[in-house]
């Protein structure tokens, strides 16, 4: 407006014999109007100035993570070491604490408890909020502490629902969350750090794999999806009653593509049946979140689908191996990492190039092909969570 002001002026000097005749010829309103513009300018500059900065907003500084070996980065405990052998024993359940997990750099001694050969999802999530790696275990974290990154409360082999004809005694969704709003609770984590919080549920899929026999749930498979996906939009309303700000939530990838459903075909193809499980897990979970605000459904079954059964797809040529996984029981019902009676009798074989292989084990992916997927879902989840 000081321009315009410098510029009327010079005007006036430079034209002052004409001045006269101009105002003259102006009527009442054009001169209200001249007269008028620093007062409309500046009630607009105020109004521009007010409005509110986008580095203004509450900052998420914290990540909850919630699921099965999607998350999980050590909340399966270790095995206890035996005092004959003087170490410890794997076994299926504790095989993310022994070689050849984590061994991303070629070292035997990498294992953190995740079921890749590095990072898992939650990890990468984490990457995309800015932080190195995914916040530390419930299980690995002194009592009465939490690291201000958050907290991981995922276990391996988790479900989201779990009916009463199942009596294999597994994790929930809905026992982590209790531990969660127990930290809460007890003021081990504040309320205030809660509403600077992302929560992340990631699941695999583990209901259609392992729980999701219909016969022995005594229900048919679209009641127990609908069971499985209600239970699910149950828990997002817990947390966001405990003041969450964003809730991120796993759709199921192509569970039927998992090496665990591809093997009796010898990894040529996936099978569809399991695939269709997801597609109408995915729908229904898509319909019940539709109204809810401030969630966000991480699409997991489109970006796997691009890799491992899209022929004409970019992301599909990065792997050499699709289908097939890195590390492989030789027993078909044995489990990666699986040794017979000393440390040398390996009953598994590995490939040579991980990062060629989309699939690590039977069910979870390599660090590279983690990174290739979430490569393609960071932009809506940087933009859900206002980080572009």
């Amino acid at each position: 407006m000081k321009i315009l002001s410098i510029i009327c002026i010079l005007f006036l000097v430079l034209n002052g014999t004409c001045i006269a005749c101009f105002i003259s010829s102006l009527s009442n309103s054009w001169i209200d109007l001249l007269l008028n513009l620093d007062t409309i300018y500046g009630e607009t500059a105020a109004r521009v100035e007010s409005r509110p900065n986008p580095d203004d907003r509450p900052k998420l500084r914290h990540l909850f993570v919630f699921g099965d070996s999607f998350g999980d980065n050590g909340n399966t405990r270790k095995p206890p070491v035996d005092p004959v052998l003087g170490s410890a024993v794997e076994s299926e359940d504790s095989r993310q604490w022994f070689f050849p997990y984590g061994s991303f750099t070629d070292r035997r001694d990498n294992p953190t408890g995740r079921f890749s050969n590095y990072m898992v999802q939650s990890d990468l999530v984490a990457n995309i909020m800015g932080l190195d790696v995914a916040p530390p275990a419930y299980m690995l974290t002194e009592r009465n502490t939490w690291d201000k990154s958050g907290m991981t409360f995922a276990i391996g082999g988790s479900t989201v629902y779990h009916p009463p004809s199942n009596k294999k005694r597994v994790s929930t969704l809905r026992h982590q969350v209790d531990r969660f709003e127990s930290l809460i609770a007890d003021g081990t984590i504040s309320r205030k750090h809660v509403e600077h919080s992302v929560a992340l549920i990631a699941f695999s899929g583990n209901d259609y794999v392992t729980v999701g026999d219909a016969g022995g749930m005594n229900m048919g498979i679209n009641d127990f999806i609908r069971e499985v996906t209600t239970e699910i939009v149950t828990n997002v309303q817990r947390l966001q009653e405990m003041g969450v700000a964003k809730v991120l939530i796993n759709n199921v990838p192509p569970v039927g593509c998992a090496p665990s459903q591809t093997t009796p075909n010898g990894f040529t193809r996936c099978d569809r049946g399991g695939n269709n499980y997801a597609t109408v897990h995915n729908r229904n979970l898509k319909r019940l979140l539709k109204e809810m605000e401030d969630v966000h459904i991480i699409d997991l079954n489109s970006a796997f689908t691009n890799i491992v059964d899209g022929d004409n797809t970019e992301v599909s040529s990065f792997f050499d191996e699709r289908l097939a996984p890195c590390c492989q029981s030789m027993d078909p019902n044995g489990y990666c990492g699986q040794l017979g009676q000393s440390d040398t009798d390996y009953r598994y074989t590995l490939c040579e190039k991980a990062d060629k292989y989309f699939y690590w084990d039977d069910m979870n992916p390599t660090q590279a092909g983690w990174e290739t997927v979430m490569e393609q879902l960071e932009d809506p989840i940087k933009e859900f969570l206002g980080l572009n």
